[in-house]
């Protein structure tokens, strides 16, 4: 008797451990649902002008065509001259919902960035952050600072990076000649991935309906997404919309990239008066203009006695993705390609070269040996 009522109690028991811990992972799961945050909140921050306004209409719907219900919030922040559209959306399937509307702003100085980025994640608390730039590109140069869009009004790199307020995912520029050294090592304690262009970008930029569908997927394939990219470049006819280049960086390998470079560059002395660029592998149309050269094939062709295995070896440690179409624009060959731009200092651009060593990569790198 004793034991057939131990056998009822403990049956009894588990019956209402089982109605206790069912109940609280539907009162979990019902919460969940309507107050925690959503996995991944993807920011894209567009500021436009005249030229791009059209293409940023386009871009918009490719990410409505590419959105599926994931758990995952797209936000746009667009800023069109042309329409008068200063305004948060939400997007989704169905619809465009506006969010927030800003007055009178300027969204190529960094503060209005970063405004923008801590009202949608005030919006929308998350687990993790992805963030798109789209715009004009221009590297780290100093007269047309860097991204945005126009009339000296863009923010330059290094204020770029300090308005950025969470860590992010992965940071994917839709902005030209921003895969440089220079860029990426700026960008580096605020991301774990980086995909950009060190060429520039062309036509519409990147094919958002399939790109938005892959990074609002709970695992991210970063190289699937730089592959949608140079894919949908490469199989078009050869000319001048057969351009691409691409790269996905890991950030945490890019010190090691600087420290490997430093020691490589040693003592040696470089001659910016005397070394010719017209041999180092150009990413911009023009040898006359041109200020994003190849970051290893301009290495090898100024020190050619040096042994390069080790920055090689860190080069394929740091990029997880790189490609590239054979010709840039109809206009030129990429006979060679790292994955990473460079600048080449110039004997004719003081105030380029004055700049310049202010950037964290030109100290941490030894490339302030280059200006000696």
């Amino acid at each position: 008797m004793k034991k057939s009522l131990l056998s009822f109690d403990r049956s009894l028991l588990n019956h209402l451990l089982f109605c206790i811990t069912f109940c609280f992972f539907l009162f979990v799961s019902c919460n969940k649902e309507k107050d925690d945050p959503v996995d991944r909140t993807i920011i894209v921050y567009m500021t436009a002008d005249a030229q791009l306004s059209e293409n940023a209409a386009k871009n918009i719907k490719a990410m409505q065509g590419g959105y599926k219900e994931k758990g995952a919030n797209l936000i746009v922040y667009i800023d069109d001259p042309v329409t008068s559209q200063r305004q948060i959306q939400r997007i989704s399937n169905n619809n465009i919902t506006v969010l927030k509307t800003y007055a009178e702003s300027n969204s190529n100085y960094a503060y209005q960035l970063e405004t923008v980025l801590k009202d949608v994640i005030g919006m929308y608390p998350s687990e993790s952050y992805g963030l798109v730039l789209w715009s004009h590109g221009s590297s780290w140069l100093p007269t047309t600072k860097a991204f945005g869009t126009g009339d000296n009004r863009q923010m330059n790199i290094s204020d770029l990076a300090a308005a950025l307020p969470v860590w992010f995912d992965f940071i994917l520029m839709d902005a030209c000649v921003m895969g440089t050294v220079e860029v990426v090592y700026e960008l580096r304690n605020k991301t774990d991935i980086i995909i950009a262009s060190p060429t520039e970008v062309v036509d519409l930029g990147f094919p958002y309906k399939p790109i938005i569908n892959e990074l609002l997927k709970d695992k991210l394939d970063f190289e699937k997404v730089a592959k949608e990219y140079f894919d949908y470049y490469n199989k078009k006819e050869p000319g001048q919309n057969q351009s691409a280049t691409i790269s996905v960086i890991k950030t945490n390998e890019l010190e090691n990239l600087a420290a490997v470079t430093n020691q490589m560059l040693g003592n040696r002395k470089f001659n910016m008066r005397t070394f010719s660029r017209n041999i180092v592998q150009r990413f911009e149309k023009d040898y006359l203009s041109c200020n994003t050269y190849d970051f290893l094939d301009f290495l090898e062709k100024a020190f050619p006695d040096a042994d390069f295995n080790p920055l090689k070896e860190q080069i394929e440690k740091t990029l997880l993705y790189r490609a590239n179409t054979p010709r840039f624009f109809d206009e030129y060959d990429i006979e060679t390609f790292c994955g990473l731009g460079s600048y080449i200092p110039n004997p004719d651009r003081n105030d380029y070269n004055f700049y310049y060593q202010k950037l964290d990569w030109c100290k941490a790198s030894g490339f302030d040996k280059l200006f000696q």
